[in-house]
């Protein structure tokens, strides 16, 4: 398969995803749980997240989960609407500091788990404070 339709079939695979937990209106009402639930189990919560395939889709993905507007987070964070886009978009490559700050202000933890590419090995999950 080549990598534009590899592309393809990833972004219609997230497209399904999101459009499984959204509303009509953009948002995502927190709490579904035939999409989202929480669990003790590493492999579980990484198979039943939602995944982006960048920062900034998962920095919108929270913000829709949070129910909040750009204009509201922009707000809160003391932020300009264009940084805020900026963050947002896959073309920044935003510091582990700003996602911090931005997954805070909208109630969220951030956590890095490192996947082995082998079958044997256990993801290590890292708590970022």
């Amino acid at each position: 398969m080549t990598d534009t339709a590899t592309n393809t079939e990833r972004a219609k695979a997230r497209a399904a995803r999101l459009a499984a937990v959204m509303n009509t209106d953009g948002t995502v009402t927190p709490g579904q749980p035939q999409h989202l639930h929480e669990t003790n189990d590493l492999e579980a919560d990484f198979l039943t997240a939602l995944t982006a395939d960048t920062i900034g889709e998962g920095l919108q993905a929270i913000r829709q989960e949070a129910g909040m507007t750009g204009t509201e987070v922009s707000t809160r964070r003391g932020l300009s609407k264009g940084r805020l886009s900026q963050l947002e978009s896959s073309r920044a490559n935003p510091q582990l500091s700003s996602i911090r700050e931005q997954a805070d202000a909208l109630d969220y933890d951030v956590t890095i788990v490192f996947t082995p590419r082998q079958k044997g090995k256990k993801a290590v999950k890292v708590n970022v404070t």
